[in-house]
């Protein structure tokens, strides 16, 4: 080989070498990178509290506000940081936020905490209707149940129905907490006798007078679908359907359309009065939560549909009761097909003590806490076993014979006697077990929120005005498909029809 020739080569096998090098060492700097990502990102996952630098060192829960009198949920998390205390040198203390009252702004605030990753809450109090959508997004830590922990296997420790919830796509990320399914409320001191069924209930409705929750939150959709949910169960296989077993919305295919008009316009009826041949709404009170709940108390109206928490308001109320301390109102099970509702507790992917979380959670849950969360504020437990204690006679314990168990025997301000005796529980629980095994699931979406908003825009004023339009159920149920993906259509999905179906 000519040197020429020579130099050319060992020039060109130089060039190579040096080439494959450069290619070696970029590959290594991505692995190295790579590495260094998922060690910090596992990091994050631990309980380590340099994860979150500049968050105090709490276990934050973020929670819905307290809806018993009270503040019974503050009592028990004060008792579970004492008992920490007593048990290690370096305790964690667990402190309740309140974000709201309405469930949809619950949503709101605890979806934005955790997209920010700022690591705002530990533990997570969620709206049954919004697992599936902190699930899929990865904004929970998955949770696999312990029965040591339980005293027993999960499917027997907590009622089937609160224990579905908080499962997505097979995998648990959620711990029920407080079940909830509505209730019919009556007054006994005005001449509404008990209905036997739907239909009988809507012609009494007429005549005394019936409040419910038909306002523009989550609360008026499960309304809605309520009313829709019970002319399908009363009709059997010739009820409207919004959403099929499949997840599919089929508002637009055999009829649904027209059928649903006609659900929703009986219960429209029941809210409204005929004088002088005009139909007129009886009192804007009886659409919205606070004041339906205001509009059965004072008597202007004989029923109300609503959820257990109400019980213990009016229990507890003097107004609602006569001189010997019997109550002016009964509660009965819902007259129709109700939604499964309640909360559950999650623990937050970005928390940075997930072990402590978890802790919390089976505390939370156990049968002492959950009882005294009914007896003295109203809470429906997920406990089987503590229905089953309350629906037998004579083995309901009040909120002030639980208190007077406490381990000081006295009475926490608290825990102050509500008048709600045994038998008035036992009968609540009764009620309320049945409600809750009766109640149907709401579609289960990550995107179900912006499902809700689409839906009740569309139906709420068929349901509450006389002027109220059909949609056009073919562009509506387009729109509510695309809803389900996550899609807001940018024209109107509410857009009015000749003629519905």
């Amino acid at each position: 080989m000519a040197a020429g020739s020579l130099g050319a080569f060992w020039n060109r096998w130089y060039e190579h070498f040096t080439r494959f090098h450069l290619r070696l060492a970029a590959a290594c700097f991505l692995a190295g990178a790579v590495f260094v990502i998922a060690v910090s990102q596992h990091s994050g996952a631990s309980s380590s509290p340099d994860a979150c630098p500049g968050r105090p060192d709490d276990l934050v829960i973020g929670t819905g506000a307290e809806i018993g009198a009270g503040g019974v949920r503050h009592d028990v998390i004060k008792e579970w940081n004492d008992e920490q205390r007593k048990l290690k040198k370096k305790p964690l203390k667990a402190t309740l936020v309140e974000i709201s009252e309405s469930s949809d702004e619950q949503r709101s605030e605890l979806a934005a905490a955790a997209q920010s990753k700022r690591c705002a809450y530990d533990v997570l109090l969620l709206d049954v209707a919004y697992i599936t959508e902190f699930a899929r997004t990865n904004y929970l830590e998955k949770f696999e149940l312990d029965p040591e922990k339980l005293g027993g296997i999960p499917e027997r420790y907590f009622l089937r129905q609160s224990l579905g919830t908080g499962q997505v796509d097979g995998e648990r990320f959620a711990v029920p907490f407080a079940a909830d399914a509505p209730l019919l409320y009556r007054r006994t001191d005005a001449p509404a006798p008990p209905p036997q069924d739907t239909k009988r209930f809507l012609e009494l409705a007429k005549e005394h007078g019936y409040a419910a929750q038909f306002d523009d939150y989550e609360g008026g959709t499960v309304n809605l679908l309520e009313a829709i949910l019970s002319a399908q169960d009363q009709k059997a296989e010739d009820g409207p359907v919004v959403v099929d077993d499949r997840g599919d919305v089929v508002l637009d295919e055999d009829g649904n359309g027209k059928k649903v008009m006609d659900a929703l316009g009986a219960w429209r009826d029941a809210l409204f009065t005929v004088k002088d041949g005009t139909r007129t709404l009886r009192d804007e009170s009886v659409l919205r939560e606070e004041s339906s709940l205001q509009a059965f108390r004072t008597g202007r109206v004989g029923y109300m549909r609503n959820w257990p928490f109400a019980f213990n308001r009016l229990a507890a109320d003097p107004l609602m009761r006569d001189d010997d301390g019997t109550l002016r109102f009964q509660v009965l099970s819902f007259p129709g097909t109700g939604v499964l509702g309640g909360v559950d507790l999650a623990i937050a992917k970005d928390s940075p003590h997930k072990e402590e979380a978890r802790d919390l959670i089976y505390y939370l849950v156990s049968e002492d806490v959950q009882e005294r969360l009914f007896a003295c504020a109203g809470y429906p437990p997920v406990v089987a076993a503590l229905y089953e204690r309350y629906e037998r006679s004579g083995t309901a314990r009040t909120c002030g014979e639980l208190a007077s168990e406490g381990a000081d025997g006295a009475a926490r301000p608290s825990e102050r006697d509500t008048e709600i005796t045994g038998e008035q529980l036992a009968r609540f629980a009764r009620e309320v077990h049945q409600a809750v095994d009766h109640a149907r699931p709401r579609p289960m979406s990550a995107y179900y929120a912006t499902f809700s908003q689409v839906f009740r825009s569309c139906l709420l004023p068929v349901a509450t005005t006389t002027s109220g339009a059909a949609p056009d159920f073919r562009h509506f149920s387009d729109a509510l498909r695309d809803a389900l993906n996550g899609r807001l259509r940018s024209d109107d999905p509410c857009r009015p029809s000749a003629q519905a179906g």
